[in-house]
């Protein structure tokens, strides 16, 4: 995979992913983000150290017996792939977001009769 696809798939610019490779960035949240879309361990691809293979009782990642990939611990959408949201560029996750919040919102005024 290219600097360039990665760095697409993970929401990150192609100089953070070279900036990983070379060594002089190390942000964990966003190690976990590239070990994802990966489908590594992050610690591995952190330290180098240990099994490359994600480990079946990191959530996020994939799971040995199912094709369908794990949701992030957290992650709020059954139907939506975290990867699939990381994939987009940050512009269209704060769409995403807006929208999502507009329709909490939205819903929590109904629920109270606002």
């Amino acid at each position: 995979m290219s600097q360039s696809a990665l760095a697409q798939a993970c929401g990150l610019s192609q100089g953070a992913i070279s900036n990983y490779e070379n060594g002089t960035r190390r942000s964990a949240k966003e190690i976990f983000r590239i070990a994802q879309v990966l489908e590594v361990n992050p610690a591995w691809l952190s330290s180098g150290i240990g099994a490359m293979e994600p480990s079946p009782t990191v959530p996020y990642l994939l799971s040995e017996q199912s094709p369908e990939p794990r949701q992030p611990s957290g992650w709020p959408f059954d139907s939506i792939a975290a990867s699939a949201f990381w994939s987009l560029d940050p512009e269209q996750r704060s769409i995403i977001e807006t929208a999502v919040a507009g329709m909490i919102g939205s819903f929590q005024k109904k629920s109270y009769g606002g």
